[in-house]
């Protein structure tokens, strides 16, 4: 029958698989990797799923772990590193990439209230946190140690240092080509997709911050009916008011663009507001 220890040990090592899942996907699609079969923004909306599960099965981890008649795990321990008496130096690398995700999380709900090289900078401890989290399952992890499992970590860990020794060759060598060519290219070579003069057109207007834009091309697929792209990557807006039908898809454009660089404004009698993208 299987007990609170069992169902730590097995929720322990999902969480480490997902965790890894997420470090891959987000490599990839940083590098503007369209996932075989799937258009961009389903990528991103993947990469976001499998976070929440890594999250969830984590949860789990923690409240059988902590929860069981006999365990040797405290609560503090789970947060605050190093001070278990218990495992103290592994427990101490799993309470650290706990810490980790805690600010991930945090600041994933903040985002739209955090400037963009904020969010940017907490994001990047996803790298830092697996390490902490993979020698944690193995440390703490008999079984984590030899067969499967063992074997199951390797390709976790072979999985994330290939994909990230691939991105750090591809930043290379796109830095070492962009040396090579003038600054960032402007300029429009083709009009939007849609048109002026189309019913039910409403007060609000989509912008783009050039500066912020990076040029991921999400935007293009979520909202083809107002943006289009440049022979370079860069989204071409409308110059018109959004159209009331697609308000709703425009504010998911805003939310998803991995740059922060869309916003939705509101046109007033003197002054454009921005409005929230909820």
């Amino acid at each position: 029958m299987p007990t609170l220890g069992t169902a730590s040990a097995a929720t322990g090592v999902i969480s480490m698989v997902l965790l890894s899942a997420v470090v891959v996907l987000g490599i990839l699609l940083d590098r503007r990797v369209r996932l075989p079969g799937l258009p961009r923004f389903a990528g991103l909306s993947l990469h976001r799923y499998v976070s929440l599960l890594a999250v969830g099965f984590l949860a789990l981890h923690i409240i059988t772990a902590v929860a069981g008649p006999y365990a040797r795990v405290r609560l503090a321990a789970i947060v605050v590193p190093f001070v278990s008496a218990y495992a103290r130096s592994w427990l101490g690398l799993g309470a650290v990439a706990t810490d980790l995700i805690i600010a991930i999380v945090a600041t994933s709900l903040l985002r739209q209230h955090l400037s963009y090289r904020s969010w940017r900078a907490v994001h990047w401890l996803a790298y830092a946190c697996w390490p902490f989290a993979l020698a944690h399952s193995i440390g703490t992890g008999g079984g984590m140690r030899g067969g499967r499992l063992l074997d199951l970590a390797v390709v976790c860990a072979v999985a994330v240092t290939g994909a990230a020794a691939w991105r750090v060759t591809a930043a290379l060598r796109d830095s070492a080509a962009l040396s090579r060519q003038p600054g960032k290219p402007t300029g429009m070579v083709r009009p939007p997709l849609a048109r002026a003069g189309r019913p039910g057109l409403t007060t609000t207007r989509l912008s783009v911050d050039p500066i912020a834009c990076t040029g991921h091309g999400l935007c293009a697929e979520l909202l083809p009916e107002l943006v289009a792209l440049d022979r370079w990557g860069y989204p071409l807006l409308a110059d018109q008011q959004v159209p009331a039908s697609l308000v709703r898809r425009t504010r998911r454009a805003v939310t998803d663009c991995p740059a922060l660089a869309l916003k939705l404004t509101r046109e007033g009698s003197e002054l454009t507001r921005e409005v929230s993208g909820t």
